[in-house]
């Protein structure tokens, strides 16, 4: 690999990140699989304690399997058969219907986990703290950044001694949440409405173990027959004891009311959960506003927005924290290659082109989710059971996405359309392809059913061909060797359509270090070497001379 030159300073680094939420951490696990030296600054002392976001989708699955820590995030979940929707008047009481949970169909690797943001948070941590190409600073709060030419210039300060220090780095990335600072000052706007509702989050402690349906579902939508109690969402933390109850407080346009007193916490638990007499413990609370934004552009020069700092959700659907886990996915082998001089700088373009979109998509999604719940809430209230039957039939398509969770594509960005028209997408059903700017399909590799082809696609570029093609190793080797880049090789010993392999027996797939396909070419054309040579040095944004 090329070296990394790094701006001359005592605090200089090659990856500023401003955050240690997930996306943050997630930045950082990257930057240390790709050996980047990199600095995460956080302003709270420590990681949090509230659930937050409850749920780690299919991709972002796959992403921590590839990163070792799929099992242990998993551990701390609920159980794959607890991820449906209950819709009662409370826990323990009468079920008005139910959406059962997602099937796995065997696409993926690794199935998704309803686990809490804590958790997640807690195990990208202990992944990240031993690196020894980074470090994560609490305490320690983002005050300013300036650019500077080939670089940037970060000033921080301690929170205890209200030191301040100033840092180097090649590159910023802000994953500092929905009131970004940095964002702010790279004088980026957000569109979309900023605040459709107002929210409270309860995490509370309540033996419910008792109630056989715990086990079994992830989400209680509690609709109380007794109109004095507020409905809401208990969310399933852990399938025995610890809950958190989401409520709508407001319109959102008025000021955030004031929190409920602790009397009154315990009182909601226990009409929700159905138990008058249930030991209540409160754990913590907060308050927020439900927001459905997307920014502008994802950066400005050598900064970049991650996460909650580029896109805003309602949490209906789970894909915020999602999303930006994979944000952080795409982002990092960009940065990767541009510092070590593999890739022109224009390639980190692609970062807003690939992922605006999606963040749009995904925000368009979960409002969606929102707005049937006000549906079905107001078919209750007149309890008008057709309504009530379509709608909670209906929130099938809110938690069965997979096909919006895998089978998202980059039309525009690092990748080169082969002429196919684009494939639309069916939420609960997922299509694999080898299309470009698609996530190449997870088939097993071996009868184990230990090493799949998503294994193959981690800090290299990797050329996937057909059984008779040419000798596509031999090209890549060249490619590889005259463009400074490694180009791995896997040859297939079948190729079927019905896995999605449209490249024929005889072509082949250039597919990125994040899994998407950039390139395809489904025949072997005259001159192999200087095909693929083109389509990377294209993708790479390197000057033509060099292919």
């Amino acid at each position: 690999m090329n070296p990394i030159v790094l701006p001359p300073s005592t605090h200089g680094t090659a990856v500023f990140i401003v955050g240690a939420g997930p996306t943050g951490l997630a930045t950082a696990l990257l930057m240390d699989r790709f050996e980047i030296p990199f600095v995460v600054v956080e302003r709270n002392a420590g990681l949090t304690d509230h659930p937050r976001a409850r749920g780690t989708w299919v991709r972002t699955m796959e992403l921590f399997r590839q990163w070792g820590i799929e099992r242990q995030v998993k551990a701390r979940g609920l159980p794959d058969d607890a991820n449906g929707f209950a819709f009662v008047e409370s826990i323990a009481g009468d079920e008005i219907g139910r959406v059962p949970r997602e099937i796995d169909y065997g696409q993926t690797p690794a199935w998704k986990c309803t686990v809490s943001q804590d958790a997640v948070e807690d195990e990208l941590y202990q992944a990240v703290r031993g690196s020894k190409w980074g470090k994560v600073l609490f305490e320690t709060e983002f005050v300013r950044y300036e650019e500077r030419g080939d670089g940037v210039q970060v000033v921080t300060r301690d929170v205890g001694t209200e030191a301040q220090t100033t840092w180097t780095a090649a590159y910023l990335v802000a994953a500092d949440g929905a009131g970004s600072s940095v964002r702010r000052m790279m004088d980026i706007q957000m569109n979309g409405p900023a605040s459709l509702a107002l929210m409270n989050n309860d995490f509370w402690e309540g033996d419910l173990s008792h109630i056989p349906s715990v086990r079994q579902v992830g989400v209680f939508r509690v609709m109380p027959g007794d109109r004095s109690v507020p409905g809401g969402a208990v969310l399933n933390t852990n399938g025995a004891d610890r809950w958190l109850t989401v409520t709508r407080v407001g319109d959102g346009n008025e000021a955030m009311p004031p929190m409920r007193s602790d009397e009154e916490v315990v009182k909601l638990a226990r009409a929700h959960s159905g138990v008058p007499n249930l030991d209540v413990k409160i754990i913590s609370r907060s308050a927020w506003r439900v927001s459905k934004q997307v920014a502008e552009r994802y950066a400005r020069g050598r900064a970049f927005l991650v996460g909650d700092a580029a896109h805003r959700f309602p949490p209906t659907g789970g894909y915020g924290m999602n999303t930006g886990i994979q944000d952080a996915h795409n982002l990092a082998w960009k940065l990767s290659m541009v510092l070590r001089g593999q890739a022109g700088s224009a390639l980190l373009d692609s970062y807003d082109s690939e992922r605006r979109p999606i963040g749009q998509a995904n925000a368009d999604f979960s409002h969606g989710n929102t707005m049937r719940f006000v549906q079905l809430e107001e078919a209750y209230r007149a309890k008008n059971l057709q309504a009530i039957e379509f709608w909670i039939k209906d929130t099938f398509h809110h938690s069965h996405s997979i096909g919006l969770g895998l089978g998202f594509s980059y039309e525009d960005g690092a990748v080169i359309p082969d002429g196919t028209a684009p494939r639309g997408l069916t939420l609960s059903r997922y299509d694999p392809t080898d299309r470009p700017g698609a996530r190449f399909p997870h088939f097993w590799l071996d009868l184990a059913r230990q090493h799949s082809t998503l294994d193959l696609f981690d800090r290299d570029f990797v050329l996937v061909h057909g059984p008779q093609s040419a000798d596509w190793a031999a090209v890549a080797r060249d490619v590889g060797g005259r463009l400074g880049v490694r180009v791995a090789t896997h040859q297939l010993p079948s190729v079927d359509s019905r896995d999605g392999l449209d490249m024929g027996l005889h072509g082949a797939v250039l597919v990125r270090p994040d899994g998407h396909v950039a390139w395809r070419m489904p025949w072997v054309p005259t001159d192999p070497s200087g095909e693929l040579g083109k389509a990377l040095t294209r993708i790479l944004r390197r000057p033509e001379s060099v292919a």
